[in-house]
């Protein structure tokens, strides 16, 4: 991560890329943070994440195991099928701090020429009065 403020979205692009793509594991990372478990364990179900995340069980279940392989979340039962979560924000921001991948081609980072034609064009403005 730069030097400069990024904004939530180049974060999430961020650690969207630094996870070589894992949409599933940056969702899920989301949605606990999102339920504020960067400051006290969340308490949840796999199956309440996924719903949340538009994704399936195994999915989130899966992506649970990855988060916390590359020591971004600790977890620990609660009941039989509820977990309670803390993401590690030591572990994100040296997710964040190392270089991002060498390649021709950075999702969110490569400008596409083509999406840059969907952008909306500013209309000219109603009053001329100050152009002449």
């Amino acid at each position: 991560m730069s030097g400069h403020s990024l904004s939530e979205p180049q974060i999430t692009l961020e650690v969207l890329v630094r996870l070589d793509g894992d949409y599933a594991a940056t969702a899920v990372l989301l949605a606990l943070l999102w339920r504020a478990a960067d400051r006290a364990p969340v308490r949840i179900s796999s199956r309440a994440l996924a719903e949340y995340t538009l994704l399936g069980h195994q999915v989130v279940q899966r992506a649970l195991l990855r988060l916390e392989r590359h020591g971004l979340i600790r977890s620990r039962k609660v009941r039989c099928a509820t977990g309670a979560y803390t993401v590690d924000m030591a572990a994100l921001r040296h997710l964040l701090s190392g270089p991002l991948p060498e390649c021709d081609f950075l999702p969110g980072f490569t400008p596409i020429p083509a999406l840059a034609q969907l952008q909306p064009v500013e209309s000219p403005a109603d009053d001329l009065t100050d152009a002449t």
